[in-house]
């Protein structure tokens, strides 16, 4: 009497322990929404103190004669050539190049971008950029950097990439430093869906 007396309250505790292990099994492995497998939704984690959320952005296909790219769908967009597309506190420069020896001609693509795009804020011979990462993936660049702008003294944080066949450049810029970790994924993002046509 004695032994059943002390098996019931084992059995019950072992039971409940085999119950709680089945439920944290059978849990949902990834938190994230569900989504139509049609639409495909690159996830930016924003790391910034400041950010609660992560960032989120629907792909629209930018097209460009030797080339094609996704950038974030709801930003807007101007230019004929080359293109500005501004949202969320970034904007992205995206084109083709037509000179392509070398890494001081995307700067003076990009430097002559935004003297058109932003008119008196930037003039292409006052701008300096400065680089902290520089590689090459196969065909294309990659760096990222503070711009200077000698017109005002301001900067700007970017990461880009170009590449020389064919001449193409994709680059991100925002204002705020603690925003880098979002800009390098925007621009990763971006930078997967490069196709050469």
């Amino acid at each position: 009497m004695r032994i059943d007396f002390c098996r019931r309250p084992a059995v019950c505790l072992l039971s409940l322990l085999t119950a709680l292990c089945l439920l944290a099994g059978c849990g949902a492995k990834d938190s994230g929404p569900v989504e139509n497998a049609t639409t495909r939704r690159p996830t930016v984690a924003s790391t910034s103190p400041s950010a609660s959320v992560s960032i989120v952005f629907d792909k629209a296909t930018a097209h460009f004669p030797a080339f094609e790219l996704d950038v974030p769908a709801d930003w807007s967009v101007r230019g004929n050539v080359g293109k500005i597309y501004e949202g969320n506190d970034f904007f992205l420069l995206a084109g083709p190049l037509e000179d392509v020896s070398g890494i001081t001609a995307v700067e003076q693509a990009l430097a002559e971008e935004l003297e058109l795009f932003f008119n008196t804020e930037y003039y292409r011979d006052q701008v300096r950029f400065d680089y902290e990462k520089e590689y090459t993936d196969g065909a294309l660049h990659r760096l990222s950097g503070t711009l200077h702008n000698d017109r005002n003294g301001q900067t700007l944080r970017f990461a880009g990439a170009f590449g020389t066949a064919p001449g193409l450049y994709c680059y991100y810029f925002w204002p705020d430093a603690s925003r880098d970790r979002d800009g390098e994924r925007y621009l990763e993002a971006t930078y997967e869906s490069i196709r050469i046509l």
